[in-house]
Formats: structure tokens, sequence, C-alpha cells
């Protein structure tokens, strides 16, 4: 019981943190850059960037996942390997920044200065989760909660002082945007690296027999994942700028909407990072798991279903709200992104069981299929329907995805998938639907309506059971980390 308040506690610190700190990010930073550097602008850096992250499996070859679950169940073996890791992924940044530049010149790339800084930036970024796997495979769920938004927390500071005040800082270019970025992500790895070294870890770098079986053979599972996932997430992106005849406009629209839903996911992701090594401690000792997965997809399919039947029935004022403009394709294009959501919540859980159940070559086929289903959608649909083909294809292909992996964990490690409340789920979102489409005709201020479809969702999610307030409220006030 003191485990699972400890982890539920320093959950609802790291999620109320992300919570004020990325969304100012997101919205406050990154959707301005876009507004002031252009659509096609930012577009072309979009596409960029997330070509940058579909080669990331090289800078990590699923290292990170592995030896974050094996040094979450053998703690004091596997930290002094800690060097030893760090040194072959000094190794696999060269491999990456090889590789990435060679397609790059090899697809077309003319933008030479922005590739490199989105490759720094991915290097950078690896390191930084690297070190923060540490952290929480040694269940300092606290810091790494704080250290879960150092990143952006600089970000904000040194690009809010280009962005609102000009007059001092000068006018912001997609240049000066990654260039901030960069310096960023350098100094919160040494925040987090500062974190370690003062707690005890150390790192002994090895120069013989850095790339042997006993490491490489087992990762390679996490490898693939990590690869899978990264063309599932952003391939999209890139197949957008390349192939539409006017792709860096579509990529820039597609670029906004893509930022709503990635906000979004933002709680999915945080909770996959706290259950990989939580649900592998607690399966390696034989504890029961399935009310921790359970109230898991609770959390994060009721709050999907809010935000996806908000975004469709409030997408005009959204549009306008963000990028001023009532751009019809990219209302339609937001409308049609964000219902990926679902699909993604279910991911985040299952697949992250399934991972730290050690059923990874199992998620490697699940993902495997849908990675090839959403490609061979992309490349059919994209050069017509451009950034409304993206998200058609990662719905249908995501959704699919988040069904097959919650079926296979119920069969296969017999984890209740309880369906009652996937009907809840759907009957919640139709009623918040219900709620909108009848207050759109009484002229409600639209902040207004917003905190009432989050009241009333949260209301229906205690009535349907689907969240204890009483058991959150003792949780979170646990001092016994």
């Amino acid at each position: 019981m003191k485990e699972a308040n400890r982890f539920y506690s320093s959950l609802g610190l790291l999620i109320i943190l992300n919570v004020i700190i990325k969304p100012l990010w997101i919205f406050g930073i990154d959707r301005q850059v876009q507004n002031v550097v252009g659509t096609a602008v930012y577009g072309n850096f979009f596409s960029l960037f997330n070509f940058s992250i579909v080669f990331s499996f090289l800078l990590d070859w699923g290292l990170t996942n592995y030896f974050n679950r094996q040094l979450a169940v053998n703690q004091e073996s596997f930290v002094t390997k800690a060097g030893h890791f760090l040194s072959i992924k000094l190794l696999f940044a060269l491999l990456y920044a090889f590789v990435v530049l060679s397609i790059a010149w090899l697809s077309g790339v003319t933008q030479w200065n922005l590739l490199l800084g989105v490759i720094l930036i991915q290097v950078l970024t690896s390191l930084f989760l690297f070190f923060r796997s540490i952290v929480t495979a040694r269940q300092w769920f606290n810091t790494d909660a704080w250290l879960s938004v150092v990143d952006k927390v600089l970000m904000i500071v040194l690009c809010g002082s280009v962005l609102y005040l000009p007059a001092v800082a000068g006018r912001i270019t997609i240049q000066i945007y990654l260039l901030v970025q960069i310096t960023c992500t350098a100094l919160a790895v040494a925040i987090v690296l500062t974190v370690l070294l003062r707690r005890g870890i150390h790192f002994s770098f090895t120069i013989n027999s850095l790339l042997n079986k006993q490491v490489l053979k087992p990762a390679l599972p996490f490898a693939i994942i990590v690869l899978l996932m990264s063309v599932h997430y952003r391939l999209d992106g890139f197949l957008l700028a390349r192939m539409h005849k006017n792709g860096a406009y579509e990529a820039g629209i597609y670029a906004g909407a893509y930022r709503l839903l990635d906000a979004s996911n933002m709680a999915g992701y945080l909770l996959a990072s706290f259950l990989l090594p939580y649900i592998a401690r607690q399966w390696s000792e034989g504890k029961n798991i399935d009310k921790v997965i359970l109230n898991s997809r609770h959390l994060l399919m009721v709050f999907s279903a809010a935000i996806i039947t908000t975004v469709i029935f409030l997408a005009p004022w959204i549009q306008q709200l963000l990028y001023h403009n009532n751009d019809i394709n990219a209302i339609m294009v937001l409308q049609w992104c964000l219902p990926a959501l679902a699909g993604y919540s279910l991911v985040q859980v299952y697949g992250t069981v399934m991972t730290a159940n050690g059923q990874v070559v199992q998620f490697c086929y699940i993902v495997l299929l849908c990675v090839i289903l959403n490609i061979v959608l992309n490349l059919l649909l994209i050069p017509e329907w451009g950034a409304m083909a993206c998200c058609m294809a990662a719905l249908i292909s995501q959704g699919i995805c988040g069904i097959a992996t919650m079926l296979y964990v119920q069969k296969k490690s017999g984890i209740n998938i309880h369906f009652r409340s996937l009907l809840m789920y759907i009957f919640i979102a139709a009623s918040l639907g219900g709620f909108y489409y009848w207050a759109s005709v009484t002229a409600i201020n639209k902040w207004i309506l917003i905190i009432g479809g989050g009241l009333f969702t949260v209301a229906a999610a205690i009535l349907f059971k689907l969240v204890d307030i009483r058991k959150w409220r003792n949780i979170l006030t646990q001092q016994n980390l």
C-alpha cells in the first residue's frame, strides 16, 4: 500500500507541474512562434523536426527503456553499469547524425542549418531522458516530477523574452527559436546530471567491449519499439511536406492541430514514464497491478473523451483563439486530428504494461502492422487530401493499435478490461457533446462553457465511480516520499 501511495502522490505532483508548465510552453511560446514566423516557415521546421525524431531510435536502440526496466528490478547490480550504457549512447549519437544527414541529402533537404539544429536537440534530449530514467528507476518520483519540467521552464523564460520583448531582445526567427531550444536542453542535461552525481550515481566510462551482445541483444526489441513508435507518430509530417503540392503550408496547418494532440497526449506520456518502472517492479514481486492499470486507463480515457468532444464542438473558436484565422481547412484538420488521442491513451497504458512485463516482441508485432497501415494510408491519401490524410491515417492506425494492445494484455496477462467502463467513456463523451450543443444556442461565453464542460466531465466520472475523490485526496496528501 505504501508503494502504491508513493506512486500516486508523485504522479499527482508530476501531472500538476506539467499541467501548469507545459501548456505555457506549447500555447504561450511554440504556438506564438508559428504565428510570428508564418505557417509555411514553421511547417518546414515541423517536418524536419519530425524527420529527426523518426530516426531517434539510432540514438538509443532501446537502451534507455531496457536499462530503466532492469534497474527498477535489480537496482544495486545495474546502477554500476550506468557509465557503460552512457558510453554506448555517445557512440550512437555519431551514428544517428551520419544516418540522418545522409538520408536528408538523398531526400533533397536543403535547410541544413535547421536540420543540424534539430539533430543536436535530439541528441541532448536523448541524454536527458537517459539520465531521468535512472531517477525514475530508483523511484525518486518527486525529483523526477520537477525534472520533467525544467527544460520547458528555461525555454519559457528565454523564448518568452524574445517573443514578448522584441524591443529588447529583437524579433524572433526560426533560427533563434532553434538556438534557444538547444541552449535550454543542454542546461537541462547539466541539471539532471548534477542531481545524479550528488545522489551518489557515478559514471565510469569503459572503452573496451562497448558493444557486447549481453547489452545489445536484450535491448534490441526496445530499439524496434522506439523506431516503430517514432515512425507511427512522426513520419506523416515529413511525408506531408514532401508529397503534397503545397507541402510546407499543409505541414504548418497539421502542426497547428498536432500541437493540441501532442499537448493532450502529455498526460499519457507522463503516466507511461511512471508506469514502466513501477509495473516492472510490482510484477517481478508478484503483486497485483489490475487496479493501478484500470485507474490509469480511467484517468486517461475520461480526459481524452473530454478533450476530443471539446475540440470537435468548439474547433472554430479554438482556431481563431490560437491562430487568429477562420481557415475552414485548418478547422477540419483540428476536428479530425484530436480523436486519435483515444488510441494514443490506450497504447500508453497497455503498451507500457506489455513493455514492463517483458512482452516487447509481441508489442513490436502489433505496432509494426499498425505502422504499415499508417504509411500506406498516408502514401495513398496525402497527394489529394493533404493534412486531412495524416489525421485520418492516424485515427485509424492508432485506434487499432490501442484496441489490439488492450485485448492482448487481457488475454495473455489476465488484466481485467472492465468492458462496462468502456461504454461509460462513450456515454460521457456523448453527454458532453449534448451539453455543448445545447449551450451553443444560448451564446454562453466559451471560457465559461469549457469550465462547465470540465465540471460536467468530473461529475460524470465520479458518478460512474471512475474517479474516487476521497481516495485520490488521501493519496495526494501522503508525505512518506
